[in-house]
């Protein structure tokens, strides 16, 4: 099993590795990784992998999940199953999407606080977002409100804290899981990032550790996606 650097340090810039598997000669599975997958709807991280001892170079130019573990896609064959590797994050990259990431909870914060509104899916990549939530009336005017405060939230730099809970305290809370899909039931050790004072949710992925990184949340369109179900995409300043 790789273990996941980034759950521990979503800030881990570069590591080193050692190769377990290569599928495919292009496809790897390494020892340990802060290469965050595609996963939950946040785009995957890219980067570059330097092979010890002869310094030669791989691009990293997707990273996705599988049955096998996490995939590493480089950009040419070469690397070898027990090689070491020296790993190195776009950081510019991953920085955006963790801005991003840490903008959707306070977005789906704000619904489930303001209306007890759900997810129901949504998509995080460069440049922009977008969310589908549960909400009875087409109202554009109250997702603009929503908006607004989500922005109160990032202006107070609230402080954003990783931590694990056992599965029986999150059924105690139903309040924390936000999507419409529900939890996994597998899972019994729960990783939560919580916003400070504000909202807590159960999650896998990297965020900022204040509001204030993620910069001013500008929404761009709206859409009626039928029965209670609506869709908003954002971008951030």
């Amino acid at each position: 099993m790789t273990e996941m650097l980034f759950l521990e340090d979503m800030y881990l810039k570069d590591f080193e590795a050692r190769v377990e598997q290569v599928i495919e000669e292009r496809f790897l599975i390494l020892n340990r990784t802060a290469f965050y997958p595609k996963s939950g709807g946040v785009s995957f991280d890219t980067g570059i992998l330097t092979r010890k001892p002869d310094g030669k170079s791989f691009n990293v130019i997707s990273v996705n999940k599988s049955e096998r573990g996490i995939l590493h896609e480089v950009d040419e064959k070469g690397i070898r199953e027990g090689e070491v590797v020296h790993a190195k994050l776009n950081w510019d990259r991953r920085y955006e999407l963790m801005r991003y990431h840490t903008a959707a909870h306070i977005i789906s914060g704000i619904f489930w606080n303001q209306g007890g509104l759900k997810i129901s899916g949504n998509e995080l990549d460069l440049g922009g977002g977008r969310m589908d939530f549960t909400l009875e009336d087409f109202d554009k005017q109250r997702i603009e409100d929503f908006v607004s405060q989500a922005n109160q939230i990032v202006e107070r730099n609230l402080p954003v804290d990783v931590y694990y809970i056992s599965r029986k305290e999150l059924e105690t809370d139903p309040s924390l899981v936000k999507l419409l899909t529900g939890f996994p039931r597998n899972i019994e050790h729960v990783r939560i990032v919580e916003i400070r004072g504000f909202d807590k949710q159960p999650d896998g992925g990297c965020h900022v550790l204040a509001t204030g990184e993620v910069g001013k949340i500008k929404l761009t369109k709206t859409k009626n996606k039928g029965k209670s179900n609506r869709r908003m995409y954002f971008e951030l300043g």
